[in-house]
This record gives structure tokens, sequence and C-alpha cells, in this order.
């Protein structure tokens, strides 16, 4: 059952994590070029490109923060307008740079809390309710079709991180109700200085339902943390393939 005025054909994903989800390279010309068909809920108030806070309007990079460059939703919302092409793509950016995991826990304050401001005003105790509010605002247009997260470099070798994943993921997945969502989660730069974290990266898909993995392997960064501008293009390649073979499996169950 849709929210009343929701567009089915309006397919709806939620991007979560730190500062790779949000992009740390600088977009390019060829970045620029827009699709009317992917569309993005503000991120904040801001004149290029022009958005406004918790309303639509065509994607570009930055999908985030002024800071913030090209992730790897940009290239994941092409690849998923290619191939419903007769539908509309709506992105939902909610990585914030730097954070720890706690920052999505619901109920939870990160100790962390005072170093990381959560648009727009930063009244909110986590970042959990912020989450859940800007969902909940993009679910009376469309459909929540998945979710994407790419996060670690603050929790790297937590062994505790993949569960605190896991009950983040389950309770937005009743709180949206939007059932057994798939969760595409990328791995952490190969050769750079979290790489380890991986190991727990790729122990999620027994963790948690619904969950596949967008390999990092072959993708360079710009130091020893971020991806650069071809890396983000490939991993949104890669977070698109994993997104459309988890919803083929899904759909095939109806």
């Amino acid at each position: 059952m849709h929210p009343s005025g929701a567009e089915p054909d309006f397919h709806l994903f939620l991007l979560l994590g730190q500062s790779n989800m949000a992009g740390a390279p600088p977009p390019e010309a060829r970045d620029l070029v827009p699709n009317p068909r992917v569309q993005v809920l503000g991120y904040g108030d801001r004149a290029t490109p022009a958005r406004a806070y918790d309303a639509w309007s065509v994607a570009a990079p930055p999908l985030h923060g002024c800071d913030s460059g090209l992730g790897p939703g940009d290239t994941f919302g092409q690849e998923m307008a290619a191939a419903y092409p007769d539908d509309r793509i709506g992105l939902v950016p909610c990585a914030i740079n730097g954070i720890d995991i706690d920052f999505y826990r619901k109920g939870v304050v990160s100790a962390r809390r005072h170093e990381f401001p959560i648009p727009p005003d930063n009244r909110w105790a986590g970042a959990y309710d912020w989450v859940l509010t800007r969902a909940q605002l993009a679910q009376r247009s469309g459909v929540i079709r998945g979710l994407l997260f790419h996060q670690g470099e603050s929790d790297s070798g937590d062994l505790a991180w993949p569960g605190k994943l896991r009950q983040i993921v389950d309770d937005l997945r009743c709180d949206l109700a939007i059932g057994d969502a798939p969760l595409v989660v990328g791995e952490l730069l190969h050769g750079g200085l979290c790489e380890g974290h991986n190991a727990l990266v790729n122990e999620l898909p027994r963790v948690i339902a619904h969950t596949s993995i967008a390999s990092a392997e072959g993708l360079c960064g710009i130091d020893a943390y971020h991806f650069d501008a071809a890396a983000q293009r490939e991993l949104g390649r890669r977070y698109a393939q994993r997104m459309l073979e988890a919803l083929s499996r899904a759909d095939k169950k109806y």
C-alpha cells in the first residue's frame, strides 16, 4: 500500500554513509550532463546547482553538501534510469562526512555527535530520525526500492560494526514499511588505510538479509581513504548492478 499521491514508477533509493558516499573528487564535465528522470531530494539550500532542502530537483553532483563532490550515487542514478527507461529515479542523500556508525543508530547519541552537524540546522539528536523524516517525505512522492550504504572508515576493524548496521537496517525497513528492500554496501578502498575493514563488509550478506556487496577491486583513490572520480563512476555502476540483481530476484517472488 503506497502513501496517497506516491507514484509507483518513481523508484527511490536512500544514500547512506560517510565521505565516500557523499563523494570527495570534483565532478568533471561528463558528470554534469543531467537526466531529467533522475531527481534528488535537496540536501540543503544552494544556488549552484539550484537546490532547496527537502525539495525535488534534477540530480547533478554534488548530491550532498557543498563540501562534497562526485559520489557513487551520481552514476548509480544514471544506470538505474537506463534500466527503467519509462520511469523516474529518486535519490535521497543522507551521508555525512566523517561520521561513525552510531550516528545512524535509532535511539543512540554518538559520542562524536558534537563533531558533525546534521542538516539543515543541526537540531537532530542523531541521524536516524533525520534519515527517517527525509525518507518518509520522499515516500509521499514515490516508492523506496532499496538502500545504498558506504561507511566504515570511522569504525575500521570494529567487530560490533556488522551487528550495529543490521539493527539500523532492520529499524529502517520496519519504520518505513519497506519489507525486505535490498541493501547494497560498498567496499572500502583497496590498498587504503582501512582496507582491512572489508573483511567485515563482506560478512554482511550473512548478517543482514537481502544484502549484497559492491566490490572496490581495481579502483583507485585520491588519498589513503577516498576514491577518485573514475573509481566513483565505476563504483556507482557496481552499486547499480547489484541493486538490479537484487530487485530482479525480489520481483521473481511475485
